[in-house]
């Protein structure tokens, strides 16, 4: 094997001694080695101490790489480390032009001596050898001196000696472990530690021998384990020897090892566990063509609609939202995993988590949020988070994390702005809480389901002067509602149906909530009043679907209604009166156009007997006679027609 140098130069590796003496002196190799390029040799004079010390150190742990390596591949070189003792130049011992500088002892930059202690018993080798040489006036062949240039050598030369001899005269206590002690890197950290002291924290890979600390690999197996299929290989530059599992298992313990093992095998077969309650589910990609928004409302897309696409995953069993790969909840919408890394050190709203560089970012929502925190500092010493003026509360002390999501709009973390605090201890946005009670229920017949709790369903009580207001209103109509139901019960001749007489029915002695889940009331458009819609058809609806598309214009109570009609009550007024559906034997619900009556099911469409002939009076669901199906026909006082229909009874 040879050196070639750029200049045409060619000899054998073993000839070190020629080799350095060439590379010193040789212009072209100056001029074309990437080393002299990035650090050029003759401006070293002029640089400072402290960019020399750590240039000095850097290539001594490159060249201490570079020999492992050659090692690793059977070149023997009986000679010393080059770097070892930084004595890389041996000419100049003598001349004063030499680019490299004699041994660590010393360095001089305007006029100040810099001493470097290698900690190493060379220095006195060295030192006896260069007293030897000097005596013996043993000079190299490439060097001619004058006797005065030889004295003034010598001079220099007596001066390092006499520096080298109070280095090496240290307290043996503080030199005596490190002689004794080995020095290694680590291949990860580059971190160095003493053999011997350090042993407990190293470990030598089974299959290259190479040294990473312990605590690397444990940083390595975390972050890539299960992004590599379990592969963790050795750092060492153009090693290409692996971690082997059980060298990990040893390292990380039986728990964290399986722990990993674990998520690979579920990362194998599609599966996702739920960092929060540990259910597991099949994992199902989104459409990557998908219109998605980030919080701010901006339509996110490249690798961050990718990354949603591919790592977003919703919890079935507790409704979390995180992320398959690095596990953030709620999902990093708008980034990417690194992104995401990264902008969790930067400093952001405190409401939306968008960088920024006060407490509040400039958006409008988060501006105006602010105006309603509370944010008082409270005894815990944690900010408030409900809303100003009301009780105050902290996230962090009630059991919930802040990061979660609003179990009411599930689009924005609770933190996102001020909330409010039920009775029973869940915590929602105080908007979401406005808008449900604004929404009210969910379709045309009154249900009051959106006024408990989404978690556990009981009534929401709430210290909030304008919610407790909507809530009082609210309780209001659920409390006439259920009298009317009570009404209709008696009307329709159920007081005694199966339901209340049968110890195995959920509605057993409980005339008001079987009353409640049995007949329909709709609000009338115009004088906001409850009224009777029917008994409950669960073919017809269905309430487990979205919101119905209806128009509230066409919800008209009897009392509304412009059709003049001849069978008004005299006794009980209008307040009872009811309308046959015009295409079906049912009493109306809707009143569309002005002109028409429907019943539930016709109005939707779902009604299999639409437009059927009335099976007669003794059959008929009205049991009175009344005009031709497809023609309006106002059925008169439902109370007096249940008399009748009861004094018949009697009589047979």
């Amino acid at each position: 094997m040879y050196f070639e140098c750029p200049c045409s130069f060619r000899m054998e590796l073993e000839h070190q001694h020629q080799i350095i003496q060439h590379i010193d002196f040789c212009q072209q190799f100056n001029t074309d080695s990437p080393l002299c390029n990035m650090y050029k040799r003759s401006n070293v004079d002029e640089i400072p101490i402290e960019q020399l010390v750590t240039f000095l150190y850097d290539l001594k742990l490159q060249v201490e790489r570079i020999e492992n390596v050659l090692k690793r591949r059977s070149y023997k070189n009986q000679t010393k480390s080059i770097i070892n003792d930084l004595n890389f130049d041996h000419y100049a011992k003598y001349t004063s032009n030499s680019k490299i500088k004699l041994n660590s002892s010393q360095v001089k930059n305007n006029g100040v001596t810099f001493r470097i202690n290698t900690n190493n018993i060379s220095g006195l080798k060295q030192k006896n050898q260069i007293v030897e040489e000097i005596q013996n006036n043993q000079l190299p062949p490439t060097s001619t001196l004058s006797p005065e240039k030889l004295e003034n050598e010598q001079d220099k030369n007596n001066n390092i000696i006499y520096q080298s001899n109070i280095l090496i005269e240290e307290p043996q206590k503080k030199l005596s472990l490190q002689q004794e002690d080995q020095k290694v890197a680590c291949e990860g950290c580059r971190k160095p530690f003493y053999f011997n002291q350090d042993f407990e924290k190293l470990w030598f890979l089974e299959e290259c021998s190479h040294v990473i600390c312990k605590q690397c690999i444990l940083r390595m197996a975390q972050e890539k384990y299960i992004d590599n299929d379990g592969k963790i290989m050795c750092q060492e530059i153009g090693c290409i020897a692996r971690i082997n599992q059980f060298e990990l298992k040893q390292i990380l313990g039986n728990d964290k090892f399986n722990d990993l093992d674990k998520k690979l095998a579920l990362k194998n077969q599609n599966i996702v566990e739920c960092i929060k309650c540990k259910s597991q589910f099949s994992f199902e990609k989104g459409n990557p063509q998908e219109q998605v928004k980030d919080q701010q409302g901006k339509s996110i897309n490249g690798e961050a609609l990718i990354s949603y696409a591919n790592n977003r995953f919703i919890c079935k069993q507790c409704k979390t939202e995180q992320c398959r790969q690095c596990n953030a909840t709620p999902f990093h919408i708008g980034m990417t995993c690194q992104q995401h890394k990264i902008n969790l050190k930067a400093n952001k709203c405190i409401l939306c988590d968008f960088p920024c560089d006060g407490k509040v970012c400039n958006q409008e929502d988060c501006q105006n949020r602010i105006k309603r925190l509370c944010q008082k500092t409270l005894n815990c010493g944690h900010s408030c988070n409900g809303v100003q003026g009301e009780e105050c509360f902290c996230l962090l002390c009630s059991n919930q994390d802040p990061d979660n999501y609003c179990n009411m709009c599930f689009t924005e973390a609770l933190k996102s702005a001020p909330c409010i605090k039920i009775e029973c201890g869940h915590i929602f946005h105080e908007e979401c809480i406005m808008k449900k009670l604004d929404a009210k229920w969910n379709g045309p017949r009154i249900f009051f389901q959106f006024c408990s709790c989404p978690l556990c369903k009981k009534w929401l009580n709430v210290k909030h002067k304008e919610i407790e207001t909507r809530l009082n209103q609210i309780l209001k109509l659920k409390l006439q509602v259920m009298d009317l139901c009570l009404e209709r019960l008696e009307i329709e001749g159920l007081k005694q149906a199966k339901e209340l007489t049968d110890p195995k029915s959920q509605f057993y002695q409980n005339p008001q909530e079987f009353a409640m889940d049995k007949f329909c009331f709709y609000e009338c458009f115009n004088c906001k009043k409850p009224y009777f819609g029917g008994i409950k058809n669960c073919q017809a609806i269905d309430q487990n679907n979205d919101r119905a598309q209806f128009k509230k214009e066409d919800l008209i109570c009897s009392s509304c209604c412009p059709i003049s009609f001849e069978a008004n009550c005299n006794k009980h007024g209008d307040k009872y009166i009811e309308f046959k559906c015009r295409f079906c034997c049912s009493v109306a619900v809707w009143f569309c156009g002005g002109t028409t009556h429907y019943c539930e099911p016709c109005h939707s469409g779902r009604n299999p007997n639409m437009n059927k002939p009335c099976p007669g009076p003794e059959k008929c669901p009205l049991r009175v006679n009344h005009k031709p199906n497809g023609q309006e026909n106002a059925l008169g006082c439902a109370l007096c027609r249940s008399q009748r229909f009861d004094d018949l009874i009697k009589k047979n």
